[in-house]
């Protein structure tokens, strides 16, 4: 601790500090203030006005506290700047008018650099994180050039991420650098860095610069060019950087062709996926595209009910493209994995995605079909109880109670005939607890719907309640998703969450919940 005192000596870092903070008493030195926070760790360092600074961990990330009034002269917006003198922490506000802008390019300049050699010693497996830690780089730059903070120089997170450099838990990484370690596990080391590198230039982008270098690492891995292209996609490129990616790169109009697919241009993404696959016969990503797009035009002598689960699971794959993924992921976090088939259909329709599919890809799609889409919105998400299974028929009963009326609406579209079409369903067991039969707090006094379904009434028995969505196929009501299938004893609790619009959140994570113990009031759960 005494060679860090000695090498310290003199220097002066700073920090903006808010409201919160200075009403605490407490600065947080997870970036700006690390290498003090370093230094006070254990007894502390002396104050000069008196008491001693310490580091605490109390919220998870350092901080240095000290004695009641520690921080008094100081207002909500200045900077404070602690320096070290004589082995004491001098506390003043530093005003900032004469940066040495020669002293604050330097420490720029070194971040970056030690950013770079930490990422690539990440990527050989050196070092756990891709990013270096702040106070390793100040007591570099004090040894080499101790005169760089004898002045206040600005605080070090806006400084450095200014300088499009990023901060995360005390370590400083280029933009882009891969912080979720898992991420990159299936990596090799050059592509780690190709990956960093090309989302660094594309977040970065200025005008004028060059992503020729971008480029040509996409062109040299395609799985960093699958991943870049799904980033892409998430989240579209600003339009200088579209417009500045080469055109004759079949890489770089990968990623345009995207990042138009990401804000619903589909029309123009497969435009642009057909002349990637032009220049790039074979391009694994571009094929998979085209595939897509191609899928949308159905045979038009196919009857509807075929076309209708064809387009059923065309609206599956959509969902899982890249720019929505999450929506499924979201309600997978906040349920069961064993019930994803069934949480796919909810994010289609309770997120409204068929609708997004109809703006981006309707023109593709032939008349009816769009009328049949369009029913497919309107059609609510039930709660049905099975009362007979006969063969591969099964007939259920609409449950009604509390905020589950349906009689406004009806989920077999126009035609309440049966159904023949194929079928990707069966009980997802979505909570599969508690014995058939009837409870208080519903009954299956609603509308009849007879259903041919080989799966289905394979699986189900009568007295089952499954929650799902009967899609007109054309022909008739038809189960196209997977249903949950629901407790009886709670049925009460799953009505109530049928209200107009359903929260799928809240549906996801009803199928995770235990059942409420017995003689608890409604609204009041088990822990």
């Amino acid at each position: 601790m005494s060679d860090l005192l000695t090498l310290s000596e003199g220097a002066v870092l700073t920090h903006l500090v808010t409201r919160a903070e200075l009403a605490s008493g407490v600065l947080p030195a997870s970036d700006d203030l690390r290498l003090w926070a370093r230094l006070a760790d254990g007894d502390g360092v002396p104050l000069a006005r008196g008491g001693r600074v310490r580091t605490s961990i109390d919220t998870g990330e350092p901080a240095l506290t000290g004695p009641d009034g520690w921080l008094d002269g100081v207002e909500p917006g200045q900077v404070v700047a602690l320096r070290l003198r004589g082995g004491a922490l001098e506390v003043s506000v530093a005003g900032l008018e004469d940066v040495p802008a020669e002293r604050a390019m330097r420490v720029v300049q070194a971040f970056g650099e030690q950013a770079l050699d930490a990422l690539r010693a990440f990527a050989e497996g050196l070092e756990p994180s891709p990013g270096v830690p702040v106070d390793v780089v100040v007591l570099e730059l004090l040894m080499k050039a101790p005169e760089t903070f004898a002045d206040p120089l600005p605080p070090l997170a806006p400084l450095l991420r200014n300088a499009s450099l990023e901060l995360r838990d005390g370590r400083v990484g280029i933009v882009g650098a891969p912080w979720d370690v898992a991420s990159v596990a299936d990596l090799a080391p050059l592509d780690i860095i190709r990956l960093a590198l090309v989302r660094s230039a594309l977040r970065t982008y200025g005008e004028g610069a060059d992503l020729s270098k971008a480029v040509t690492y996409l062109s040299r891995s395609q799985k960093v060019l699958a991943r870049i292209a799904d980033e892409v996609e998430r989240e579209p490129l600003a339009p200088a950087v579209a417009e500045a990616l080469p055109r004759t790169e079949p890489a770089a109009l990968l990623l345009v062709a995207r990042s138009a697919e990401g804000e619903g241009r589909s029309f123009e993404a497969a435009g642009l996926i057909s002349e990637v696959l032009f220049l790039s016969p074979g391009l694994e990503p571009a094929e998979r595209d085209a595939a897509e797009y191609a899928a949308c035009r159905t045979d038009p002598g196919a009857p509807l009910p075929e076309r209708a689960a064809h387009l059923f699971r065309q609206l599956l794959v959509y969902a899982y493209r890249p720019a929505r993924r999450r929506l499924i992921e979201d309600l997978i976090g906040l349920s069961v994995r064993v019930a994803e088939p069934a949480l796919a259909d909810l994010a289609l329709f309770e997120n409204d995605v068929v609708g997004e599919f109809l703006a981006a890809r309707g023109d593709w799609l032939r008349e009816d079909e769009v009328s049949l889409l369009e029913s497919w919105r309107r059609t609510p998400l039930r709660l049905w109880e099975v009362l007979d299974v006969s063969g591969d028929e099964i007939t259920v009963a609409a449950v009604t109670g509390p905020g589950n009326d349906p009689s406004g609406s009806d989920p077999s579209g126009d035609d309440p005939s049966a159904g023949t079409g194929p079928s990707g369903s069966g009980t997802d067991a979505g909570d599969a607890t508690g014995d058939a039969g009837g409870s208080a707090g519903g009954s299956a006094g609603g509308e009849r719907v007879t259903l041919a379904d080989e799966l289905l009434a394979g699986q189900a028995l009568p007295g089952d309640l499954m929650l799902t969505r009967l899609l007109d196929d054309g022909a008739g009501p038809h189960v196209f998703g997977h249903p949950f299938k629901v407790d009886p004893e709670r049925r009460k609790e799953m009505l109530g969450l049928l209200t107009d619009p359903v929260d799928p959140y809240e549906v996801a994570a009803f199928f995770r919940r235990p059942r409420r113990a017995p003689g608890l009031p409604d609204g009041t759960g088990a822990p």
